[in-house]
């Protein structure tokens, strides 16, 4: 890798840590720190952005390797751009930005801020990484600032909940440590903690490392009954700060980066039952979802059920699946991304998201609402967009041998776009709520908020379109794939 790929992929995750400590330490005027993370951001997403470039067209979504190490006793600086990050890089880059450009001013202060940078730079950390310490160093991380929110939030029970989830998370990522360091100094290994080494051993390291893992990926995903953490997060905790930490793709990558080429034995025990767990957790959340009142719990119980169909997808273990399941995965952050925003938006203006409370907001706020409107679509697999394609894929791949499964996803599909038009319909269609006491000065979508929200349509319209690049996380899933001896493998 030349000099200017390894300093991009440094600049990737180091400079949103550095910007998030200037924030913090030296500076103290709100306008200058929301333009310096501004900035900041700016340059993050363009550094990806060039990457996915460099990536794909010079090498066709080849692995591109920076390595340093030891760097510290068994941790090994490995990190590389390849087919399976080489996009979520610039999407994690994009939602970090539009959260820092749609924050009220108000609300962006340095706290605020300085955790949404340390966020991003932890989650690309986390993609970028090829050694399992500091994936899961960077894992960590990215759930630190949530956790922090919470215990300021002023709710004790969802602070003990948020600190469940992470302490849950720190004790299986250590224990898998353990594990694989243990196999690696075994096997000779002068890095026993990189992934890469590891996969060329001799010697499979053990099953049960897979199976923390899987239960790691489990947790982020927000499975059930490991979603209670996501749902009171996501409608609880402050919402841009929280927003990156939640809807986030680090759970399906986890498996495809860790589980699946790892530990073929184990997605082969797994694959039926995480098949019929993916199906039972879009169905729960597609039902709780229709049932909500406020808005910010139904995008919530939605992104658990979209989880739900990811799961499905990656579990059947077939090329169109996998594919599908990752596409769907990238194009639910950029979906729900963008109503959470919107969520936000009305949050701050109406000082609610209580759908009872709200009502009429189309003759105020045309531009969100449409907004609102085709995010909606898209999210539910409207053709000519991302989940359009995403979907057809992965109900191609349970086709296969799971039949019953790919019905009761097309169902509940259905279900979610039901629940998501009736949020519409009672947030912005009709008379204002009787309740309501400030919706006489609610504000249309203005500047950056608007700007956000066309960007986020349009990436999803371009997606749909031109799918050829996306389909590119296939690379090295698909030979993963390979290594299990399932029979319907292409």
């Amino acid at each position: 890798m030349s000099a200017f790929v390894s300093g991009l992929v440094l600049l990737l995750w180091l400079l949103p840590l550095l910007a998030a400590g200037v924030v913090q330490g030296l500076l103290h005027d709100p306008r200058h720190q929301r333009s310096f993370a501004i900035a900041a951001a700016w340059l993050v997403f363009a550094a990806a952005l060039v990457l996915l470039v460099i990536n794909g067209s010079d090498d066709a979504f080849a692995r591109d390797d920076v390595e340093l190490g030891p760097v510290f006793l068994s941790l090994h600086y490995h990190m590389a751009v390849d087919g399976l990050n080489a996009l979520l890089l610039p999407m994690t880059a994009a939602v970090a930005l539009a959260a820092l450009l749609s924050a009220p001013r108000s609300d962006l202060r340095g706290d605020t801020t300085a955790r949404i940078l340390v966020v991003e730079g932890a989650l690309l950390g986390s993609l970028l990484s090829f050694d399992a310490a500091l994936l899961s160093l960077f894992w960590i991380a990215s759930m630190v600032p949530l956790w922090q929110d919470t215990r300021r939030s002023g709710s004790r029970p969802l602070h003990v909940i948020l600190t469940l989830a992470l302490g849950a998370t720190i004790a299986a990522l250590l224990a898998a440590l353990v594990l694989l360091a243990q196999h690696g100094v075994a096997q000779g290994l002068r890095a026993p903690l990189d992934l890469l080494a590891i996969s060329r051993a001799s010697v499979s390291p053990p099953a049960a490392v897979g199976w923390l893992f899987l239960f790691v990926g489990l947790l982020r995903m927000g499975i059930i009954p490991l979603h209670l953490w996501l749902t009171a997060a996501a409608s609880r905790a402050p919402g841009y700060s929280a927003m990156l930490a939640v809807l986030t793709p680090l759970g399906s990558f986890a498996l495809a980066r860790i589980v699946m080429p790892l530990f073929p034995h184990v997605c082969e025990q797994a694959s039926s039952p995480l098949v019929i767990l993916g199906a039972v957790t879009a169905v729960y959340g597609a039902l709780l979802a229709v049932g909500q009142y406020d808005l910010r719990r139904v995008l919530a119980y939605f992104w658990v059920s979209q989880m739900g169909l990811v799961l499905a997808s990656l579990a059947a273990l077939n090329a169109p699946s996998v594919a599908g399941a990752l596409m769907q995965a990238m194009s639910s952050v950029v979906e729900v991304g963008g109503l959470m925003l919107i969520a936000l938006e009305v949050e701050a203006r109406a000082g609610t998201t209580d759908m009872r409370l709200l009502g009429g907001l189309v003759h105020r706020a045309p531009r969100m609402a449409t907004g609102f409107f085709l995010l909606s679509a898209a999210a539910v697999g409207f053709p000519g967009t991302i989940s359009f394609v995403a979907e057809d894929l992965a109900i191609q791949g349970l086709l296969r041998q799971h039949e019953i499964v790919a019905g009761v996803l097309l169902i509940v599909t259905a279900v979610n776009g039901i629940t998501l038009f009736k949020a519409f319909k009672q947030t912005f269609l009709g008379p204002p709520s009787p309740h309501a006491e400030h919706l006489r000065s609610f504000e249309d979508l203005r500047g950056w908020e608007h700007l956000v929200a066309v960007a986020m349509m349009g990436t999803l319209l371009v997606g749909g379109v031109m799918p050829e690049p996306l389909l590119a996380v296939r690379t090295g899933v698909v030979d993963a794939l390979r290594r299990i001896e399932l029979p319907d493998l292409p």
